[in-house]
């Protein structure tokens, strides 16, 4: 991998770890450790009123609905689709890097048409995400940061590859016309020769 594409390569990877944290489910249960917690709180507490008063402000927290994260259903509906596209873009860095440029130009250039389509769909996740308080604007503004890096170092490796590819498209068309048209005269000549015979 070159050194540029070995950076890319890892940003995708931190890209790809930051988007499995940042959809991690969040579950509206209560786990046994936070009861045990409450439960000792209110046993050393000797006035009814402080118990009242714990158990309200308890009870506060736990109704609280704009907690940050994915619920189950959020996530198979956002979450699942984020982490795909986040797995796809360093799939697609890979397959690219393993194309040989000389031979295979077009396809590693489709690859890295796949990633920069990856990064734009998983912006709209995050941008929608964002938009339902399904993730803070904090969260929302390291992960756009993170899918930017990706995305801007895969346009300056597309326009790289793509000026490449085009002298190479341009030397084999060269190549090409040049190989008909010697074909062309061979077979005029040993036409003219065959009519004519030769001089």
């Amino acid at each position: 991998m070159a050194d540029k594409e070995f950076l890319l390569g890892n940003k995708a990877r931190e890209l790809l770890i930051y988007t499995n944290q940042a959809t991690r489910v969040v579950s509206d249960d209560v786990s046994v450790r936070d009861v045990r917690k409450i439960i000792r709180r209110i046993a050393e507490l000797d006035d009814i009123r402080d118990v009242k008063s714990v158990c309200s402000e308890i009870d506060k927290k736990l109704e609280k609905s704009d907690r940050e994260g994915f619920s189950k259903s959020l996530f198979r509906l956002y979450g699942e689709d984020m982490r795909e596209l986040a797995k796809n873009v360093m799939r697609h860095i890979h397959s690219a890097n393993n194309k040989n440029f000389q031979t295979n130009y077009q396809e590693r250039l489709d690859a890295i048409d796949e990633i920069l389509d990856d990064c734009s769909m998983l912006q709209e996740y995050v941008s929608i995400c964002t938009d339902e308080k399904i993730i803070s604007i904090r969260k929302a503004g390291i992960f756009t940061g993170k899918i930017r890096d990706v995305r801007n170092m895969s346009v300056a490796w597309k326009r790289n590859d793509g000026g490449r590819a085009k002298k190479l498209r341009e030397e084999k068309t060269a190549a090409d016309t040049e190989r008909q048209m010697k074909a062309m005269r061979t077979a005029c000549e040993q036409a003219i020769d065959a009519k004519f015979g030769k001089k």
